[in-house]
């Protein structure tokens, strides 16, 4: 509103009596000093408008100033709390590695920032702990951020500042660093290689397999188990206890030789000469030695003699004889027991119920009524102190079963059936110094402690699990959230405010019946959509000269509900009078009527009628006698009414002409229905 000028102070009339005049100086001199023309101006009145444009009080738009209700129409700025000139240092900064990204947070606690003047957080990165190397990768106005698209496996050192609205920052927080997670599809890809090339992993991958020993009295042909011979396979001859190992050069079998035979005999052929030479001077040997024998016969004449209980050689021949045949029975003793044991242990179905079963290396089972049962076969390989094994445990005893399967490995890896074949493949399942790694699986259900997910989607995530605080300013638009997830009951209160909005996002559509009510409304300017419109008073029609009639202005509305509105009526050329309004749901006579006749007029309780207006000088108006007398005459008609009904409502306006055919101006009809309850 513009400034209202104030006028001059007239002269006090000279015509007045001694005493009112003087009154009136007094009042005049005391104006003039208020309004700084006269006296020192620092003893001026300062005006509402000099407080507002001095930016010392602000302008109460929706409290006027009101001397019957004691509103002033302004009050002080409304400042923060703790507004300062250098912002705080941010709290308990936390850093979080994900897989090429951190996740950051500071001021949990309160989620605010804690002064008056705040815009925005800076945040600065380094790869060192040392500030001075820091750089700025980014700012927000929200206390959680994410810094995205840097290496994996690797380290970050951050720092966060507050900047004032002023531009003027304040101290760092505390540093936090973070590592992010290695890329685990290179990391898995580099360790089913390192396992691929080690030596073993051949007799896997490829058709190579292991030596087999062969026990047969005469030269296989095959294997056991009717497979082809492989090179280094061994056949042990049963009829003389030879054994052979197969020669990779001729694919033939070769004898084993024992080395301390080869040097004694100084050659690894065992032809020609040199074995020749080597048996002739062993038969030598021999008989120098059998020379040497005679001369102690003796000698063992002479021990026989001294040996007591013993003449002579025969005596010493037949107490051996004696020996062995005790011997003999004792050994028959023990094969009888021997026998026993293997009826009772073999026969796999004892009175008690209790199975068994045994072969010719080991007994898997005992009776478990003697004792516990127990077995286990384990494998183990071991080079130079680096050892690989496994073991299979089964047990049962009076407490109850149980079976075990262990393995012991730095390395330990699953392929599938086609292994290593190509250079890109990747074992699905890799267990490296306790670290597991799984390329695909699927989990029913699972627990997991400290998660960090690359990819997610919204099926996964629990009701209320994720509030604003764990979400980066700007990061969640319409297209990342689907149609319908996200009602009344998901939103916290007061945490959505216009700001957060596009314009025109929220439809009818989007809420739910019920859902908005009057306290969780705040504004100044509420706009609502209204059912009417502007119409011409061409659009209306005529008034014939003292012929009342019915014109139809808009409908306003369908169905229940509580109307509220206005219709304001611009007078046209010429006067329409005895003017009042009706609005109806059913049919009303609209013909234009003249020569006197007049359309009746309808009541309340007419067919139809939903409301019907008084003659409009009887409204809230300055129109006198209801009648529009030219275009600088308009009735602003504010209205009300219930329709309980399910049709349309339409606005009619009844009048006449005055002295000839005459048109109103315009019409506005604007109304908003509400709920009908």
């Amino acid at each position: 509103m513009a400034e209202t000028k104030i006028p001059a102070l007239k002269n006090i009339p000279a015509q007045v009596d001694r005493e009112t005049g003087l009154a009136l100086e007094s009042m005049k001199e005391a104006l003039e000093v208020r309004l700084g023309r006269r006296g020192d101006p620092k003893d001026r009145a300062v005006t509402l408008r000099e407080l507002i444009d001095s930016g010392l009080a602000t302008d109460l738009a929706q409290e006027p100033y009101n001397p019957n209700t004691g509103a002033t129409g302004f009050a002080p700025l409304r400042e923060k709390p703790g507004d300062v000139v250098v912002p705080p240092a941010p709290t308990v900064l936390t850093a979080s590695g994900l897989f090429t990204d951190v996740l950051l947070s500071w001021n949990q606690s309160t989620n605010t920032a804690p002064y008056g003047n705040h815009a925005f957080t800076e945040i600065w990165r380094s790869q060192s702990e040392d500030l001075s190397s820091a750089v700025l990768v980014g700012t927000t106005n929200a206390f959680i951020y994410t810094d995205k698209g840097i290496e994996y496996d690797s380290t970050y050192y951050y720092w966060v500042r507050f900047v004032s609205t002023s531009n003027n920052p304040g101290p760092w927080s505390n540093m936090a660093s973070a590592t992010t997670i290695e890329n685990i599809a290179a990391t898995m890809a580099a360790l089913s290689e390192t396992l691929a090339d080690l030596p073993g992993y051949n007799l896997l991958a490829t058709s190579t397999t292991a030596a087999t020993i062969i026990k047969s009295s005469s030269e296989p042909s095959t294997r056991t188990n009717g497979d082809a011979l492989q090179p280094n396979d061994i056949w042990f001859d049963t009829d003389d206890g030879q054994i052979y190992t197969r020669n990779t050069s001729n694919n033939a079998w070769v004898a084993g030789r024992d080395a301390t035979l080869v040097n004694l005999f100084g050659s690894t052929s065992f032809t020609g000469s040199t074995l020749t030479s080597a048996m002739s001077s062993a038969q030598g040997n021999i008989t120098t030695l059998t020379n040497e024998n005679s001369s102690r016969v003796s000698e063992i004449t002479e021990l026989e003699a001294i040996t007591t209980g013993y003449s002579n050689s025969s005596t010493i021949a037949a107490a051996i004889s004696s020996e062995a045949t005790a011997r003999a029975s004792a050994d028959s003793a023990n094969a009888t027991s021997i026998t026993n044991l293997s009826a009772s242990v073999g026969s796999g179905n004892d009175n008690d119920g209790t199975a068994y079963s045994a072969s010719n290396t080991i007994i898997s089972h005992v009776n478990a009524t003697d004792a516990n049962a127990a077995a286990a076969y384990v494998l183990k390989v071991e080079a130079n102190g680096a050892v690989a094994g496994m073991v299979l445990e089964a047990n049962a005893s009076s407490g109850g079963t149980g079976s075990a399967i262990q393995f012991q490995a730095d390395k330990f890896a699953i392929w599938d059936g086609s292994g290593a074949a190509s250079s890109n493949s990747v074992a699905p399942f890799i267990v490296d110094s306790g670290v597991v790694y799984i390329d695909t699986a699927r989990i029913k259900d699972g627990a997991i402690q400290n998660a960090k997910i690359d990819s997610l989607d919204g099926g996964k995530i629990t009701a209320d699990s994720i509030t604003a605080t764990q979400i980066d300013a700007n990061t969640i638009t319409a297209t990342e959230i689907a149609t319908d997830t996200i009602t009344a009951t998901e939103i916290a209160g007061t945490t959505i405010t216009a700001g957060e909005i596009a314009a025109n996002a929220i439809t009818t559509v989007k809420l739910d019946a019920g859902a908005v009510t009057a306290t969780k409304i705040t504004t100044t300017d509420l706009v609502l959509p209204t059912n009417g419109g502007l119409v011409s008073g061409s659009t209306v029609g005529n008034f014939n000269s003292n012929s009342k009639r019915y014109a139809q202005i808009t409908s306003v509305g369908s169905g229940a509900g509580f109307y509220q509105g206005y219709v304001r009526l611009v007078g046209g050329t010429g006067q329409v009078k005895t003017i009042h309004l009706l609005f109806s749901d059913g049919t009303v006579n609209t013909t234009e009527t003249s020569g006197g006749t007049d359309t009746a007029e309808l009541t309340d309780s007419s067919s139809g009628v939903v409301y019907r207006t008084p003659d409009i000088e009887h409204l809230n108006t300055s129109i006198i006698q209801s009648r529009l007398l030219s275009s600088a005459d308009t009735a602003n008609l504010p209205l009300a009414f219930r329709y309980t009904g399910s049709g349309t409502v339409t606005c009619y306006i009844y009048g006449q002409g005055d002295g000839g055919t005459r048109q109103i101006g315009s019409a506005d009809v604007r109304f908003v229905k509400f709920s009908a309850s």
